[in-house]
């Protein structure tokens, strides 16, 4: 099963937002979200819920992946 910092990263790079981007939009800390995209960090409940707004998601959905990239036409 793909990490989730994983899945942000695919989904915000094909959704063509580079990471400070995504960060500025969800109000959290861009090196933060560069070393939980690579596993490096965990991220809080409350900035996970942040992307998943960026992306207009649930957090459950974003967190489960599948019917959130079904929904936005991104193959898993």
């Amino acid at each position: 099963m793909e990490q989730l910092g994983a899945r942000i990263r695919r989904l915000r790079t094909a959704r063509g937002l580079a990471q400070d981007r995504l960060a500025l939009e969800a109000h959290i800390d861009q090196s933060g979200l560069s070393k939980f995209e690579r596993g490096k960090r965990a991220l809080g409940e409350t900035a996970i819920r942040r992307i998943a707004a960026v992306f207009d998601t649930s957090f459950e959905q974003l967190v489960a992946g599948t019917d959130f990239e079904t929904k936005v036409g991104i193959q898993p």
